[in-house]
């Protein structure tokens, strides 16, 4: 299998016409929102926010996200890699902006949210020594462990949603099963937009099923306002507090290392190979674009490997289809009723759609580790502990309950965890290759 250089701007300047982009585009936002939107509502929610307040924080965050999708897509300087890469709201902070929202309130929330922003942007001049920590066996751990931690995230949702009434009942299953056979027979049989809107076709016919079932609920969209001005330091002027922006600091590089194993997700689905560089000014747009999101009140944005899994399964590597699709969501975040209308399709579709794509991200983990050397270098035993440790913690997270609650988020962080082992095991066993590689960079 051939693999390119991503330098060759033919790899993803595919041309389409102007409907089929905005198709693309508008399977791509279909496809990020119900993750991005969940993390200001669970947010809102943990914080004891007024309903107002959470609406104003899910159409800052479309916004935040269409931004950080232009400038990733776009590229500025020395800024955003100019890869087709999605960005939306990341989970790996959550549990830390809510401790920091709960005592000190959200301007030093999203002062910290700026401050670490910067922290990392700065972090970023030093990537050409950091991603010498991270060769395959490294990365390959890493994506391997988001597709394990993700399929479950599918199938709860396909048996209805964590905590539904109906969890588990026959309807949400089948209904499911139908949209990820639907997505499966139009990506194999399917022939030109047909093939590309596979994801979307299915997500279509199963929230018609749906609705016609009684199993969409209208009342989020009758609620939704109309329209949402997007204004900087919304809550007053953001506050800086050290303690607060290191916290913030700490679990944005987990983001981070999500971010560098999402450019090896993309490298396996377009058969690519992206440089350091290119790698650093990605990261570069990461930070630019969680300091954007702090000053607007929202949240740190990261790669959604879903998308890239959806590049996968349409074929289609268009950077224009993920520029139109960031302008998407600027947009969308300007009028709520939209994002609303978007977040109504059933769980057990999403469940259906999503299956096929999580499945792409484990396949890509178990492609990029079908390329490391396990007779050497201890990559056998590097592999098999650090994915012991990142399985165990994803299916036991309580294990580290009685630690200190900052220490006790970050250990039972399944992805931190797969990551640091990996990471100090391939140090362990592999000093000198690592040390003549920081001297040759």
């Amino acid at each position: 299998m051939s693999v390119i250089s991503c330098s060759y701007k033919d790899v993803f300047e595919e041309k389409a016409s102007r409907g089929k982009l905005l198709i693309l585009a508008f399977q791509h936002v279909l496809t990020m929102c119900p993750a991005s939107i969940a993390v200001p509502l669970i947010l809102g929610s943990a914080l004891n926010l007024d309903n107002k307040t959470v609406a104003f924080l899910v159409s800052a965050n479309l916004f935040t996200s269409g931004i950080s999708v232009l400038i990733q897509t776009f590229g500025f300087a020395n800024i955003g890699s100019k890869l087709p890469l999605v960005m939306g709201a990341s989970f790996a902070p959550l549990g830390v902006m809510i401790s920091i929202g709960g005592q000190y309130g959200l301007n030093t929330l999203f002062g910290a949210i700026i401050g670490s922003g910067i922290l990392i942007f700065v972090i970023s001049f030093f990537m050409e020594k950091i991603l010498v920590f991270f060769p395959n066996v490294v990365v390959g751990s890493f994506v391997t462990l988001i597709g394990i931690s993700l399929i479950p995230v599918a199938f709860k949702d396909l048996a209805g949603g964590e905590g539904a009434a109906n969890f588990g009942a026959v309807e949400n299953i089948m209904l499911g099963g139908l949209v990820l056979i639907i997505i499966i027979g139009l990506n194999q049989y399917g022939k030109g937009l047909v093939r590309s809107l596979s994801l979307l076709i299915g997500i279509i016919i199963g929230t018609i099923i749906a609705f016609a079932l009684g199993m969409v609920d209208l009342t989020p969209v009758a609620q939704a306002s109309w329209f949402e001005i997007i204004n900087p330091a919304k809550f007053g002027a953001p506050k800086f507090r050290i303690d607060a922006i290191l916290m913030m600091t700490i679990f944005c590089v987990i983001n981070l290392i999500q971010c560098i194993g999402v450019f090896s997700v993309l490298d396996e689905v377009c058969q690519t190979n992206t440089d350091s560089s290119t790698k650093i000014k990605g990261l570069r747009g990461v930070a630019m674009g969680q300091i954007f999101a702090g000053l607007f009140c929202s949240v740190p944005s990261t790669m959604f490997n879903e998308n890239v899994g959806l590049i996968e399964l349409t074929n289609v590597k268009s950077r224009n289809v993920i520029k139109m699709a960031g302008l998407f969501l600027i947009i969308i975040g300007f009028f709520p009723k939209v994002a609303a209308l978007i977040t109504i399709v059933p769980k057990p579709v999403m469940g259906g759609a999503t299956i096929s794509l999580f499945g792409i991200i484990l396949t890509a983990g178990i492609s990029i580790l079908s390329k490391v050397d396990f007779s050497t270098g201890g990559n056998f035993t590097i592999v098999g502990i650090s994915l012991a440790v990142g399985v165990g913690v994803t299916v036991v997270p309580n294990i580290f309950d009685a630690f200190p609650s900052l220490l006790s988020m970050l250990l039972s962080n399944g992805l931190f965890m797969v990551s640091i082992t990996a990471i100090i095991l391939n140090i362990v066993f592999n000093f000198k290759d690592i040390k003549k590689s920081l001297v040759a960079n």
